[in-house]
């Protein structure tokens, strides 16, 4: 309920409402308007944010409590639940534990960056990065979103860079996927699906198109064009911790595209198919996939990125290669196509990357090579 009197020759307003987050009663008075219709304006704007925030003007909320309402408020109904998810974790996990019970305005700029330092000894500098840009979002919206602090205290922090390696990416040469694929074919002792290619469908294609694991799990068979040579690539499959799966939009704008088969994958793909039949009809447990899905379960449900990763794991193993994970696939795919001589735009499309300078910087080991090896044919040119 808002209040007015004159004072001298201007006109307050008080304000009194209960805090949302604490249940105690609070108070908020403003002065100096020229005219009580001023002050009633003024008065009805402030009270629809709190109305609306449920926070007051001073600086005084409690981190925990702030964080609660900025997730479910700012970011729950406007980012991929993927996201979201990420983003929260971060927050419980790692913001909550050391800002928790400290009062918006108690943060300072120098206490913040020796807690990222603190962070930078446990975390990657990504990892850092992506804590960092959590927070310091929050603390803008805190100040022209919420109205509740009049500047970000963490703004121009410094985030200690991680050390260079000369390795960015693992990935097999030819000579080790020709091995691994090898050994994904043969069949396993005691395996309970032992007529299934699925696997060996399935690493066929991340290793010759460069796709990642979700959108692949995501396909269905509408997806392939047999006729045109082409898979279409406009979802991915997320398979959160504990939680369901779904399918939700792929990484970025650049990731929906259509990508070409060469003939090997597409035979595999055509084989597969049949093969799924197959085996539906040689184990009675085995169930038809739903929806369509390409590559599926005994169960008709979508293949779990975890399991993937297991067999993928076990594989390497079998073969006596280094232990890598599905996602090598993908970047062995694109050293391939750059050490074969392909246009790096054209890689960076394939794999749907949002910009070129990703590839280049991704693969800078490989674009090194071919930076020397153009060098060496243009004197080469240049002598004649």
């Amino acid at each position: 309920m808002a209040y007015y009197r004159k004072r001298g020759d201007t006109w307050e307003y008080r304000i009194k409402y209960v805090e949302r987050q604490t249940g105690k009663q609070k108070e908020k008075t403003k002065g100096g308007f020229r005219t009580k219709k001023e002050a009633q304006h003024a008065a009805m704007e402030e009270a629809s944010k709190i109305n609306h925030f449920g926070f007051s003007e001073n600086g005084s909320e409690k981190i925990d409590k702030f964080f609660e309402e900025w997730l479910e408020t700012y970011k729950k109904p406007t980012v991929k639940p993927v996201t979201y998810s990420v983003q929260e974790r971060n927050v419980r996990l790692n913001i909550l534990p050391r800002w928790g019970k400290y009062r918006l305005k108690d943060i300072t700029r120098n206490e913040y960056q020796k807690w990222i330092n603190e962070l930078k000894e446990r975390y990657s500098e990504g990892t850092v990065r992506r804590i960092h840009s959590i927070f310091s979002s929050a603390m803008t919206d805190a100040v022209h979103e919420f109205n509740i602090i009049r500047e970000n205290p963490v703004q121009k922090i410094k985030i200690p860079r991680d050390v260079e390696t000369t390795e960015k990416v693992q990935y097999f040469t030819r000579e080790q996927l020709d091995t691994f694929l090898d050994a994904v074919k043969e069949p396993v002792k005691h395996a309970k699906y032992q007529a299934s290619i699925q696997y060996f469908a399935l690493f066929t294609l991340l290793s010759r198109t460069g796709i990642r694991i979700g959108e692949a799990l995501a396909l269905t068979w509408d997806d392939i064009n047999m006729d045109s040579s082409t898979i279409t690539v406009n979802k991915t499959l997320v398979y959160p911790l504990n939680s369901a799966p779904y399918l939700s939009t792929p990484k970025s704008k650049m990731s929906n595209r259509e990508i070409k088969l060469d003939e090997y994958t597409l035979k595999v793909l055509k084989r597969h198919k049949v093969n799924q039949k197959e085996v539906i009809l040689q184990y009675v447990n085995y169930k038809p996939a739903k929806d369509n899905i390409v590559f599926h379960q005994h169960d008709g449900r979508w293949l779990r990125t975890n399991v993937v990763r297991d067999y993928f794991k076990a594989v390497c193993k079998r073969a006596n290669l280094p232990v890598l994970s599905p996602h090598a696939l993908r970047h062995s795919h694109a050293v391939h196509l750059l050490e074969a001589g392909a246009n790096i735009k054209y890689v960076s499309e394939r794999l749907g990357h949002a910009s070129v300078k990703i590839t280049a910087d991704t693969y800078l080991h490989v674009t090194k090579k071919i930076e020397d090896d153009a060098l060496a044919l243009y004197e080469k040119y240049i002598q004649k």
